[in-house]
């Protein structure tokens, strides 16, 4: 279990690290990047080795589309 700061800590840090400025589709975790067998970007419609702690919902394209979809329908309220 994480306190709420533990919880946020990761997405913070996504939106305000600049270390990550110049690159994008990779798997956060505890305020870092989580290394791949193979280190590459996820792309949502590719076959990849992802880490067996990566739980199947934080890949899955079809839930990504579902939360860009929401995304943007609260940007617009």
């Amino acid at each position: 279990m994480k306190t709420p700061q533990q919880g946020a800590a990761t997405s913070v840090f996504a939106a305000t690290s600049p270390l990550l400025a110049d690159i994008g589709g990779v798997y956060l975790k505890d305020n870092d990047v989580s290394p791949l067998d193979t280190p590459r970007p996820i792309d949502f419609g590719a076959e990849q080795d992802i880490p067996p702690d990566v739980v199947p919902h934080a890949v899955d394209p079809e839930s990504a589309q579902r939360l860009w979809e929401l995304s943007e329908r609260l940007l617009q309220a």
